[in-house]
């Protein structure tokens, strides 16, 4: 098992290209100096993050004085790297302006898409839910499944002929409602396969199938007894969702204004292989 030193060592490699964002935020707090100049508990934590979960489940306590030494021993290696001209180096520029950039792209994304995630954002997107009923629509069913359109139109003849729809399911129903008399409780719309849904939800309240429905499982006749609509979750229960469902509309929006005007021209991937091989070979 790799030492805790060696896998903070090989984090610190990462700090600029994985710490998140929040890392910008004020009112950050100190942990340590190192020659008068803060460590704070933002770089610590980015550390800590991108350790296995061993040492992740000791909780901070147990790495914290090993994680301020290393951010420290960090630092110390950064400033010897600039004095002796290795930010300069066009490898390490490349990799320092990608770093930059990452970080300054997540910085604008999370401002634009905080101007947007407001308290009315969230009101208004929760009342629009609420007044769709649709989507929390349920159908109290019950079927009767069989293997053949013929034995399903049997069925419906007997129901026509005033035989009982549940001691037909107990009696005909290949499906594992049968022996509870076909009863399937109720569902919402996403529950069922897409054509028995589409059925049982067009159905009014009382009525059985007039022909049979097909699905993959074989064909059904349907009974609806009732239909209703399910209370809405409190805004309280779903402003977690709602935050996020905006914030991924949100980002859309941002990278399609920022993709206005701009082409990207994309090499084929078996090109580009290839050209990595002949350099790794000309390395060699």
């Amino acid at each position: 098992m790799r030492s805790l030193s060696t896998y903070v060592a090989t984090a610190l490699l990462y700090v600029l290209l994985a710490a998140p964002v929040t890392t910008l935020a004020q009112n950050r707090i100190a942990v340590a100096t190192l020659d008068g100049n803060t460590i704070w508990l933002d770089e610590i934590m980015a550390v800590a993050e991108t350790l296995p979960p061993e040492y992740q489940q000791q909780g901070i306590a147990g790495i914290y004085d090993q994680l301020i030494d290393e951010v420290a021993n960090s630092r110390l290696a950064a400033v010897a790297a600039r004095e002796g001209g290795l930010d300069t180096d066009e490898n390490v520029a490349n990799a320092m302006k990608m770093a930059a950039d990452r970080v300054l792209a997540e910085a604008y994304i999370t401002r634009e898409v905080g101007k947007e995630i407001t308290e009315d954002a969230i009101q208004t997107a929760y009342d629009a839910f609420v007044a769709d009923t649709g989507s929390r629509e349920t159908v109290t069913a019950s079927h009767i499944l069989v293997e053949t359109e013929d034995e399903a139109n049997a069925i419906i003849e007997q129901l026509n002929d005033g035989a009982d729809f549940a001691e037909l399911a107990r009696e005909k129903s290949t499906g594992p409602s049968g022996p509870n008399g076909g009863s399937l409780g109720s569902f919402g719309r996403g529950q069922m396969v897409p054509g028995f849904e589409a059925a049982a939800f067009e159905m009014p309240v009382g009525s059985y199938s007039a022909t049979p429905v097909q699905t993959q499982f074989g064909w059904h006749v349907i009974q609806v007894s009732d239909k209703g609509v399910e209370e809405a979750p409190s805004l309280d229960q779903m402003r977690d969702q709602i935050a996020a469902n905006l914030s991924r509309q949100s980002f859309a929006r941002i990278i399609e204004t920022l993709r206005v005007g701009t082409s990207i021209e994309v090499r084929p991937l078996s090109e580009v292989m290839e050209e990595a091989r002949q350099a790794a070979q000309t390395a060699q």
